[in-house]
């Protein structure tokens, strides 16, 4: 009776922490850092006008292999973001930056990282987003 209580009691626990990994996404420790620089060219992207760290510019977070927005924030008064509480998993940063390669002077391209947090809590600091304006 008790190898049959244990047996079950067994199966019925690999199979509830088996159906309960959670993917890339919100409700965990871990951090993504980073900060967005901006390079501010004139209309033919010759000259370079200035650089800066961007307050107030629109960042997006993708997790694992959505193809949809997961979550949006703006950059601080340095240019700086965070997005918290993630769980280990694989996530897409990106900002929205005008194209330089192409003939229309409206066009635009997201520019994008992409980053695997590998531990259940911490930071993940990722390189400056540089766009262009």
């Amino acid at each position: 009776m008790i190898k049959i209580y244990s047996s079950t009691l067994m199966i019925f626990v690999l199979f509830f922490f088996s159906c309960c990994k959670k993917d890339a996404g919100p409700g965990g420790k871990a951090n993504i850092k980073g900060k967005v620089y901006v390079k501010n060219y004139d209309l033919s992207f010759t000259i370079l006008l200035s650089e800066y760290y961007e307050q107030g510019e629109n960042v997006y977070i993708t997790y694992g292999n959505e193809t949809t927005v997961g979550d949006k924030l703006e950059t601080s008064y340095d240019g700086s973001f965070i997005f918290p509480y993630l769980r280990k998993g694989k996530y897409k940063i990106w900002a929205i930056s005008k194209d330089s390669s192409s003939n229309d002077p409206a066009a635009t391209k997201a520019i994008i990282q992409e980053i695997e947090i590998k531990e259940r809590k911490g930071d993940v600091i990722l390189s400056d987003i540089v766009i262009l304006k």
